[in-house]
């Protein structure tokens, strides 16, 4: 009976190192998606030229100017994340 139990885990002890370790490696896989419409589009931005005439333009202060500009890259900007792209394909 002992010489089984010491066969036994002779034998368990053999398959334990002769184990093959396979490790995982995630892929990304890109696959495309169609995305519906997701409502309204968004209103372009106007741009400064077409909302300030020159006239007023040279009427501002430089300051003045950059937060028209820095506040026309925000609009930009949110026009851009309330999807423009994704809903390119609504009417």
């Amino acid at each position: 009976m002992r010489l089984i139990a010491i066969a036994a885990a002779a034998l368990a002890l053999t398959a334990c190192q002769t184990r093959t370790i396979i490790k995982e490696v995630p892929v990304e896989v890109k696959v495309p998606v169609t995305v519906p419409c997701m409502g309204a589009r968004p209103d372009i931005v106007e741009s400064l030229r077409n909302s300030i005439g020159r006239d007023e333009w040279d009427t501002l202060t430089t300051d003045q100017r950059e937060n028209l500009i820095a506040a026309q890259a925000l609009a930009w900007k949110i026009l851009g994340w309330q999807g423009l792209d994704a809903s390119a394909g609504c009417q």
